[in-house]
């Protein structure tokens, strides 16, 4: 889903862009985005290039698992993914 080089720095913002749309529902782009994210940012707390971050990404990612991880209780989520385009 993500639509450029995972080290761009704009991960968050790309993601945000999913579901950005006035006239076309996007909750089922949720839980694609939010697995596209969070494998982007892991794979960025293995590279030494974001070492200054680590912490910073190692918190955005604690916060997305959270909510992440809420989806099996939430049956909305998972019957928008059969409303894909």
């Amino acid at each position: 889903m993500l639509t450029h080089h995972p080290d761009d720095p704009k991960d968050a913002n790309t993601i945000q862009q999913v579901f950005s749309a006035e006239k076309v529902p996007t909750l089922w782009h949720a839980i694609p985005a939010l697995e596209d994210l969070l494998t982007a940012w892991e794979a960025k707390t293995e590279d030494t290039k974001y070492l200054d971050y680590h912490e910073g990404l190692s918190d955005g990612i604690d916060k997305i698992r959270k909510y992440y991880c809420q989806f099996d209780s939430k049956p909305a989520y998972v019957l928008s993914l059969g409303k894909s385009h």
